[in-house]
């Protein structure tokens, strides 16, 4: 359930981070519209929230938010290296 926890905070930074132009120029080579710039915030502050009751449900009440925000962190450190470090295959126009 840990590693649940792990796989949704890190899906929701990556979210948060393909959210801003730079990143998403960077990975898809095209501009990113409103819409989708919404969608992703939106995704990734749901999947964010989503990932709360696994914690919770693994660890309980005293443990599941501390495990939490391990998660948080290491699921923000996971997304900000993959962005910046995994080179995209599209190349940028």
């Amino acid at each position: 359930m840990s590693i649940v926890v792990l796989i949704l905070t890190t899906t929701a930074f990556l979210l948060l981070g393909l959210a801003t132009d730079a990143q998403y120029r960077r990975r898809f080579g095209a501009g990113l519209s409103r819409r989708r710039r919404s969608l992703l915030r939106n995704g990734g502050w749901g999947v964010l929230i989503v990932s709360v009751p696994p914690a919770i449900l693994a660890r309980g009440w005293i443990f599941g938010p501390i495990l939490w925000i391990a998660a948080v962190m290491a699921g923000a450190g996971v997304a900000f290296l993959s962005l910046n470090l995994i080179v995209s295959r599209s190349p940028p126009r």
